[in-house]
């Protein structure tokens, strides 16, 4: 019966099957009439999390702003599912318009009785969510992979990049994606590096600096030849060299940017391949995404 399901259950039984109610709830506990009526004096904006050990594990972000995140884990299964939209509150109920999930437009709505109690958020009678300090995404679980799209054209010739590593951390303003490319002859390889604390990603741009406290920095390294032991290949961090990262989207498990920059020797008096001394990288494109 659905009503033995507990909420992250359910969740992910629904959305799995590609489900969404409308105006409905997904508990029978969050639509009981035995829940008592508790008169709201907080608000649930904030990060909270249910956990039962080892079993599953649901992360919801309610912001300042009206937008929310949640990551619904199934420990046991190792599968995850990710949803976004807006929220609101209308007396004692916590109401989620859905926009998105897993990475995909969706639309619905969800509707929970809630009350907070001693510094939990209770939705229903029996799930109760404890604060906690940080947002998490499916990558953080480690259950599927980054793929996509590095590219760039070097010399008039487009490269291609697989995606080798990947670290976002949304929320803290960090973003790094590595690639190897086997296009041509050997192999070569890109790494991008954009910060933008202590503020979270969110389109604009990010440029080469170099100066001291700066702020929305891009860094980018180029090597023709990873393997060499002679060679420490090209990046931006000698001689001012110009470049810009402009982040067109980004979310916990997508990003999309385009970017282009002039790498320098890395290591002075170093030559590279066929004595070039810079390596001019155009019409960048990243556009990865975790399933």
């Amino acid at each position: 019966m659905a009503s033995s399901l507990t909420m992250p259950h359910m969740i992910l039984n629904l959305l799995g099957r590609g489900i969404i109610l409308v105006a409905g709830c997904l508990s029978v506990a969050a639509c009981g009439k035995s829940t008592p009526v508790v008169p709201i004096s907080e608000s649930p904006e904030g990060i909270w999390r249910f956990s039962e050990t080892g079993v599953s594990e649901s992360t919801l972000r309610l912001a300042s702003d009206g937008s929310f995140s949640r990551v619904v884990t199934d420990l046991e299964d190792r599968n995850c599912v990710s949803s976004s939209g807006s929220w609101r509150t209308d007396g004692e109920n916590l109401l989620l318009e859905i926009t998105a999930v897993s990475n995909a437009p969706a639309s619905g709505f969800e509707n929970y009785r809630f009350v907070i109690q001693d510094g939990r958020l209770q939705l229903g009678e029996t799930e109760i969510y404890t604060a906690v300090g940080s947002m998490v995404s499916c990558a953080d679980y480690g259950f599927g992979a980054w793929a996509g799209e590095l590219r760039a054209t070097l010399d008039g010739v487009e490269m291609l990049f697989e995606i080798v590593d990947v670290i976002l951390d949304m929320y803290g303003g960090q973003l790094q994606v590595e690639g190897i490319s086997t296009t041509g002859v050997g192999q070569s390889r890109m790494l991008l590096q954009i910060d933008g604390s202590p503020n979270p990603l969110n389109p604009r741009d990010f440029t080469v600096q170099n100066v001291p406290g700066s702020t929305n920095t891009f860094y980018g390294f180029y090597h023709p030849d990873p393997g060499s032991s002679t060679f420490s290949g090209f990046d931006t961090t000698r001689l001012l060299p110009t470049g810009i990262l402009t982040l067109s989207a980004v979310g916990p498990e997508r990003v999309t940017a385009t970017f282009s920059f002039r790498a320098n020797l890395r290591v002075e008096g170093e030559v590279g391949p066929g004595g070039a001394t810079f390596a001019q990288i155009e019409s960048g494109r990243v556009e990865i995404v975790y399933r």
